[in-house]
């Protein structure tokens, strides 16, 4: 009997050892990846390196994956030809001999020429008038500003077009625009000038951002997503609300009254969004991979329940795929995959609800919330699974925010919203931002709005302050 005692004891004792490995073996893996993190978290950019290594024999070839088109430089047409040279040779550089079979190839090079800035004096008569007592200043049509004495000297309106497309596109610092409009073009400018010449340019296209806005409003579906944003160092969000030729930025708060604002109270579309519950208030389609990402993360803990974990992430994934595979269905057969999917991703969401990992219920319960809009891109072809279109769009004011492209006032944030939002609707529209530049700022006569950025429905064009 002692000995029979003595051998239960010593198995418990066994697969308690066992149990308190176990344990440690989660806490030193939980304890690298905490670490990992806290790590990622003060790098001032992103991870670039890998953080999964090769398999053995697994090799990656760089560039785009096989298959794609060739990308190369189209031969340029005779016209353009501006001269011709010949790079001859008749003998051998080693041995001197002469060459035989000897065969001509063409190659073009394309340079920039140099580029001169033009200086335009301008005489502008200033009187007064006895009657209306106010003073009264000429203009001319092809001036930008109607500053005078110490900012006299103005800057053109191709030079603030280059120079907003250099900041509020590609992010360069305006001290570093300046730098290098002087040292490429000979063109002497401070940075304050630049930034006060785009504020009077987006202050002067405002108007062009409404009716984007009226554009947007018509559309069946947008697009949104939000960000991390600074004015003056309070923190606050970066919305962006984007089709296929139009893209709106906005900075505010994360309340659903950025969205009112761009889309109106009575938008009768859909908006394309993430799980942010402020878009509640239109009809939503929500994306899957962000689930897909937050089912990822889960199953890098040790703590949570893999099968479950599992079971979910495939039936998200199938989904994909079975909307990938939609065309070489029968309509019928379609929909009755479709069904299944549906019934089968309810049935997760019905048993794990109450799940007593916490993490796995919060994620079913946010499926079960959302459970018709995260389906929605199975029965309209016209819906898409994610908002990865959005998130793209957004991707260029992450990285300016990494090198301090926030703003610092209501005037820069309104200028930041206008010029960002017309460069790349305009840039998705194949429009030439600097020609419309140029004719809106210089010209006789009213200033229009491109016909490209009118709502569809209007028959004339709409007239801004010039």
């Amino acid at each position: 009997m002692m000995q029979e005692a003595s051998s239960k004891k010593c198995s418990a004792c066994a697969k308690l050892e066992r149990e308190v490995a176990d344990l440690r073996r989660q806490v030193a893996e939980l304890t690298r990846k905490l670490e990992e993190k806290s790590r990622a978290g003060k790098r001032q950019a992103a991870p670039f390196r890998r953080t999964k290594k090769k398999e053995k024999g697994e090799t990656k070839k760089p560039g785009r994956k096989g298959g794609h088109t060739n990308e190369t430089r189209p031969e340029p047409p005779t016209e353009q030809i501006d001269q011709i040279l010949d790079a001859l040779v008749d003998v051998c550089p080693q041995c001197q001999g002469t060459l035989e079979d000897v065969i001509t190839h063409v190659q073009f090079q394309t340079d920039i020429p140099p580029v001169q800035p033009t200086v335009t004096k301008i005489n502008v008569q200033v009187g007064f008038c006895p009657c209306c007592n106010v003073r009264v200043q000429g203009t001319h049509p092809e001036q930008t500003s109607q500053s005078l004495g110490a900012a006299a000297h103005a800057l053109g309106a191709r030079a603030i077009a280059f120079a907003a497309d250099l900041k509020y596109r590609l992010g360069m610092p305006f001290r570093k625009i300046s730098d290098f409009f002087k040292t490429a073009f000979g063109l002497n400018c401070s940075a304050s000038g630049l930034c006060r010449a785009t504020q009077r340019l987006a202050h002067r296209s405002q108007d062009i951002l409404e009716c984007l806005k009226l554009q947007i409003g018509c559309r069946g579906v947008v697009q949104a997503d939000e960000t991390g944003w600074w004015i003056n160092g309070v923190g606050c969000y970066l919305h962006v609300f984007g089709v296929d030729d139009i893209v709106i930025f906005q900075v505010g708060d994360r309340s659903h009254d950025i969205a009112l604002n761009v889309l109106g109270s009575k938008f009768p579309g859909l908006v394309v969004c993430d799980g942010y519950v402020g878009y509640d208030i239109f009809q939503t389609a929500r994306c899957n991979a962000h689930p897909i990402r937050r089912v990822r993360d889960l199953l890098e803990s040790a703590t949570c329940d893999q099968p479950t974990l599992q079971e979910i992430q495939t039936l998200l994934r199938d989904g994909l795929a079975l909307r990938d595979r939609r065309e070489e269905l029968t309509p019928v057969g379609y929909q009755r995959l479709v069904t299944m999917h549906k019934r089968q991703l309810a049935d997760w969401i019905k048993a794990n609800q109450d799940h007593k990992n916490d993490s796995i219920g919060r994620l079913a319960r946010h499926l079960r919330k959302y459970e018709v809009e995260f389906m929605r891109y199975l029965d309209d072809p016209k819906i898409p699974a994610t908002n990865n279109f959005a998130e793209g769009l957004i991707r260029f004011a992450v990285v300016l925010r990494k090198i301090g492209c926030c703003n610092r006032s209501a005037r820069g944030v309104k200028t930041f919203e206008v010029l960002s939002s017309l460069l790349a609707t305009f840039r998705r529209r194949g429009l030439d931002f600097a020609d419309w530049v140029i004719k809106f700022l210089t010209g006789s006569g009213p200033k229009f709005v491109p016909p490209d950025v009118l709502p569809p429905g209007f028959q004339s064009k709409i007239l801004l302050n010039s």
